[in-house]
């Protein structure tokens, strides 16, 4: 049975993944699972009321894996991002895909990745590779958060609340074009 939990996270952008792996290196991080392609879709009803309403329905391919999230909004305001999350693996996939649009969702936005994950001082760490630019993400308790951000040389100014879709929107609307999906033109190795 899957297991509904508070989620605690921010982003921080880096330069390049040769420098995000540098301050993570340098703070100690260690390995808990190689870069890895992740392919991410957003699933809502027509009249996108789930987005609407601050909720997300993901479901997210990476290797083999598939999970199922659906993360929901926190009242009150954070220093972090805050969310609710209930995640549970899915065995198949496209029958999972076959299901939601049986029931009237549909896919809406998809985003693709590269991470790299790492565990530093009680804090999940992901190295995250996107066409957008190059970030990581930390969850954990809120003051693990800080003592990492801090170790990576970051401050709470550093720190990015915005989910990937919304970046990307910010990025196009300051570019004059449509946001769309945020893809990869052809897989990286």
């Amino acid at each position: 049975m899957a297991m509904s939990r508070r989620e605690t996270e921010i982003k921080l952008a880096f330069p390049s993944s040769r420098d995000a792996a540098s301050a993570l290196s340098a703070a100690g991080a260690t390995p808990s699972r190689s870069r890895t392609f992740e392919d991410n879709v957003l699933y809502d009803l027509d009249d996108r009321r789930l987005a609407g309403s601050g909720r997300v329905l993901r479901v997210r391919r990476a290797g083999r894996d598939v999970l199922m999230t659906f993360k929901g909004p926190v009242e009150g305001r954070h220093r972090h991002k805050v969310r609710e999350e209930a995640e549970i693996a899915i065995a198949d996939g496209d029958e999972l895909a076959r299901i939601l649009e049986g029931i009237g969702l549909h896919p809406c936005y998809r985003y693709q990745k590269y991470r790299t994950t790492f565990e530093l001082a009680g804090v999940h760490v992901a190295l995250d590779e996107t066409a957008l630019g190059v970030f990581i993400e930390l969850e954990g308790e809120a003051d693990a958060i800080d003592r990492v951000a801090s170790a990576l040389g970051k401050t709470q100014g550093d720190y990015i609340l915005e989910t990937y879709r919304e970046l990307q929107e910010r990025d196009a609307a300051a570019r004059g074009v449509d946001a769309g999906d945020l893809l990869y033109e052809e897989e990286q190795a």
